[in-house]
């Protein structure tokens, strides 16, 4: 609360314009809000090494007020044609006032597990018309409340009887180590998975909270049906049949994606918008070294993946049945990826996933950096000429 005061005051009192387009942003807006409570982050990362606290509620504060920076900075400082349609949709020209600006940060259905939601669709909700669907009717949240709700119980259960029975430790265990690549490999996925349904549980339920109250509408699929996914921060169904490593981050801690681009991937310099977005989650995840070991993998896994679907994809278009071997190699080879990168961030320390990769002997960076300089020269990619033709000859196999 004080944070968020501190921050709310500086940003009132300061100029509205500066000479330095870049010196405005940091000065207005990223140094009394980013660092002031990252660093609380940091600290709180640090002690963490001694207990576990549940600081989820601070990286929403970091989320929101960071959002709330860059849209007041698009709305005054940049011109209208600067900006894509997003940032047109959630720019402010004015402060909130103190009001808004604490009910935002502090609203009861975020206030523990979040999601972060924009301000623009926060305010949309307080004014009663964030659920208004055809006609002016309210549309009713209760089939989507019901069916979160139950997604809920499935996975709580789940975790419940079966997670003491695959927990990380036994990753580094010297029986793990014994076994064969493909028992390793699969036990390995399981493993990975289970770590995954706590964050399942917690935030389906925050899902259903927020629908509950009205909040999430999101207009109309193509059957006319009401969609109550605006506030999504997981949809578990597609990180566990994702074909590639792009489709995993897009259904995973949604809302979170949604801040690392407004933030950080839409305003970096081309050539580093990856690994700089990369950096920013793992600062703000905190200090332990096993999130950056994690987040740099990732990075790395994330460039290769695009290369090795720029040199192969192409070449598996020919009919449905290389089209379909294609998906089950990618659904396969996503999990793995997905599972070795991420073990390191369940440990938190550098030294289980250093040891976990050196037992595999980092075979999964050596062929993602092999993809990286060695596939195009040996597979290169589709010709442009031919990319049309070829995106024609596929819509007409589906």
């Amino acid at each position: 609360m004080f944070s968020s005061c501190v921050a709310y005051n500086v940003a009132r009192c300061a100029k509205r314009k500066w000479k330095s387009e870049k010196m405005y942003i940091y000065v207005r807006y990223g140094l009394p809000r980013f660092p002031t409570l990252v660093s609380l982050v940091r600290t709180d990362h640090l002690l963490s090494r001694c207990y576990r606290p549940n600081d989820g509620w601070l990286f929403i504060l970091v989320q929101k007020v960071t959002l709330l920076a860059f849209a007041l900075h698009d709305g005054r400082s940049k011109k209208s044609e600067e900006l894509n349609d997003i940032q047109k949709k959630e720019a402010l020209t004015s402060l909130p006032d103190i009001l808004n600006f604490l009910s935002y940060m502090f609203h009861f259905q975020a206030v523990l597990t979040g999601p972060a939601c924009f301000y623009t669709d926060y305010i949309t909700w307080i004014n009663g018309k964030a659920a208004v669907g055809k006609d002016g009717k309210i549309e009713k949240p209760w089939h989507a409340v019901l069916s979160k709700l139950l997604q809920a119980v499935v996975f709580m259960s789940l975790y419940v009887f079966l997670g003491d029975c695959f927990t990380p430790d036994i990753i580094i265990d010297k029986k793990y180590m014994n076994l064969n690549w493909i028992q390793g490999l699969f036990i390995l996925y399981i493993v990975m998975a289970f770590q995954r349904v706590p964050y399942y549980v917690a935030w389906t339920l925050a899902d259903a909270i927020f629908n509950l109250s009205g909040f999430g509408f999101k207009g109309y699929d193509s059957d006319g049906k009401p969609q109550w996914d605006l506030v999504s921060n997981v949809k578990p169904w597609k990180v566990e049949t994702a074909l590639n490593f792009k489709e995993t981050l897009e259904a995973w801690n949604c809302c979170t994606m949604y801040w690392l681009r407004r933030v950080a991937y839409d305003r970096a310099p081309k050539g580093y918008r990856t690994l700089s977005t990369y950096l920013l989650s793992a600062v703000w995840h905190g200090f332990f070294l096993g999130y950056y070991v994690t987040f740099l993998t990732g990075a790395l896994f994330t460039v290769s993946a695009r290369t090795i679907r720029r040199c192969l994809r192409w070449r598996f278009q020919g009919n449905k049945f290389l089209q379909r071997f294609y998906d089950v190699l990618t659904l396969v080879v996503t999990k793995i990826v997905l599972a070795y990168t991420t073990f390191p961030f369940i440990m938190m320390h550098l030294g289980p996933g250093l040891y976990f990769y050196s037992r595999m002997y980092f075979c999964l960076h050596i062929i993602a950096f092999l993809a990286l300089f060695v596939l195009p020269r040996i597979l290169p990619p589709q010709s442009k000429s031919f990319e049309s033709k070829n995106s024609y000859d596929t819509k007409k196999l589906l």
